[in-house]
Parts: structure tokens; sequence; C-alpha cells
């Protein structure tokens, strides 16, 4: 699909539309300007980016659409997905360590984790998958074009519309179609797995061990938000370069849970998947509610693991997205 091109006025672009072409479409990174918790070292945050363009196009036309150099290639292949018994344990030790740690083995928490198994292998074909999450920017350039809808929330306050925030109040729907029209989609389950955990099946998006200031988290609690981050809220996108994957994914944990292509499904078990090896899966083909993943800025660290499975009833302030796109 060809980008979506706005020819100049005579006098420059209307006021609306040049903030837009200049700060909503320019890209999914925060440059400048946003409150982080510590500085982006220029290392990381250039890593894995093309080397800059010193051509122009010489019509003057302005692009209203996301760069696609914010995408990262994932090489595909074969690792196991879910959690085994074991990592299950580990999980719920986890758990216990949260201050409502005693109802860790309670019902609802007891088949989140079940929701997890069984693990098995799966094989993916290469993919691409957004660096960040989708923007309250990048999101308003969709609803700019009439590609998207609104965000569900009329009145959402600064805490949730600074334009470097992960856009939030998106159903699955308005997610799907902000993909559509970045030239994408929204991820599978398995590749967004696969995204934040490699080959190699790490706990979390940066290895195995926790560490509560590679990610904005919360708490297991009565009072499920811990500021102990540097935030209290939503983080600017790549707030954590150190939390990045090896390959350079952002905020695969916490700040909001993310979308995903999949229903949602357990067997009478509560049981997540089929035991069976898969190559490119897609989930279930029906059901009522569709899979975040991630965690949220109000998640412990069990859920902030990169196996972690959760649903949402739809539009949230703890829910946005990212997109990805197959290789061809």
């Amino acid at each position: 699909m060809e980008p979506l091109l706005l020819r100049r006025h005579p006098r420059g672009l209307f006021p609306a539309l040049a903030a837009l072409a200049a700060g909503a479409c320019a890209s999914h990174i925060p440059t400048s300007g946003a409150p982080l918790h510590r500085p982006i070292p220029a290392r990381a945050f250039w890593a894995g980016l093309p080397q800059a363009s010193p051509e122009a196009s010489p019509r003057g036309d302005v692009v209203l659409r996301p760069p696609l150099d914010g995408r990262v290639p994932v090489p595909g292949g074969t690792f196991t997905m879910g959690s085994s018994p074991v990592d299950i344990e580990r999980a719920q030790l986890s758990c216990m360590r949260e201050p409502a740690g005693a109802q860790c083995g309670d019902g609802e928490e007891k088949l989140r984790f079940a929701a997890e198994l069984p693990a098995h292998e799966v094989t993916l074909s290469p993919y691409l998958i957004d660096r960040t999450e989708v923007t309250v920017a990048a999101y308003a350039c969709c609803v700019a074009n009439d590609a998207c809808p609104p965000r569900a929330r009329a009145s959402r306050g600064p805490q949730l519309d600074g334009p470097d925030l992960p856009v939030t109040y998106v159903g699955w729907d308005a997610a799907v179609a902000y993909c559509a029209w970045a030239g994408g989609r929204l991820p599978t389950e398995a590749e967004w797995e696969l995204a934040a955990r490699g080959a190699e099946g790490r706990q979390y998006p940066w290895g195995d061990v926790y560490n509560p200031f590679l990610c904005n988290h919360g708490s297991f609690a009565a009072d499920r938000v811990d500021a102990t981050d540097g935030f209290a809220g939503l983080a600017p996108v790549g707030t954590y370069p150190d939390g990045a994957t090896p390959l350079g994914v952002l905020d695969l944990a916490g700040n909001v849970a993310e979308w995903v292509s999949d229903y949602y499904w357990t067997d009478e078990k509560g049981f997540g998947y089929e035991a069976a090896s898969q190559v490119n899966p897609t989930g279930s083909k029906f059901g009522a509610l569709h899979v975040v993943r991630g965690g949220s800025y109000l998640d412990g660290a069990a859920w902030l693991r990169g196996a972690s499975r959760a649903f949402s009833l739809g539009p949230s302030p703890t829910v946005g997205f990212r997109c990805a796109a197959s290789v061809r």
C-alpha cells in the first residue's frame, strides 16, 4: 500500500496537520523532551536503526504514515512456547514475594498461571515487530487520517495523553485498524512471545533474573501502584533501554499490556495451549476475548514474564499495542 501523501498548501501545511507531520507521524520513539527515568545511552538508543538518508522527496510531499524503520527484524526459528511445571513453580514463588503473596495460589491467579501450560514447540517464519509500543501521537495521526476510530474515553487526563506515552483506551479492533494503516498487523501471540523470550526462552526480555529498575511495573497488592521504578503511571516509550531484548525490542515487560491477534482460549483443565508442536500458529479461531501480553505498570514481577498471558474485556488504561509485519 502506498503511503498516504498530503500535498503542500501554497502557504504551508494547515497548522493541525503540520503538527501531526512534525510530531505524531515522525517516530514511535521519543527523541527529546521526554521525562525519562534515566538518559538513554546513544549506543542503546540507535542500536539497529538504519542510517539516515540525505535525500528528501523532490516533490515536497509530506508522508503522513509512521516510518517502518522502527521495526526490528526477528529471524524466526523454533522455540519452546509457554511454561513448564518448573517455570510455573518459579512464577508462583515470585508472586508469593509480593505484598498480597498469600493469594497466589487462589483461584484466579492459579488459573492465570495454568493458562501458560503446556510448554510446546513452535516454529515461526521471520517477521518484523515494532521496537516500541505505539504512542499517543502516532495513533492520533491515524485518527486524523480517518483510518482509526478515536480513543474510547473522551477525557483521559495528561497522565494518559502525553504524545510519547503508549496509547491506551484503544480496543482490539482499533489496534487492528492502526496496524493495517501503518503497513502491518498485530503480532500473533507466538510472535510476541518469541520477541520477548528469544529462542533461549528467557524469563524476562532482558534475561532470567527479575530487575525492578528495567521496566515500568506495579505490585501485587491492595495498592497496585509502585513508583520505585520512577513512574507511578505510564512512562514514555523507550524509557528503559537497559530492559531491551538482545535484538533491541523495548518495553516488552510492563508499561502497558499489549493486544495480540489471538483469541483467548483455555481447555477444561485451564491450559492455554495444545501439547503438539505447531508452525506459525494463530491461536483459536473463535472467542469473545483477545489475549494481551507483557503486563502493565500495575502488574508485579510474576506477570511481566515473557510467558505470562492475560485477556482484556476492551479498551483500558493499562492496555496498548505494537504492530508486526510479515517478511516477504
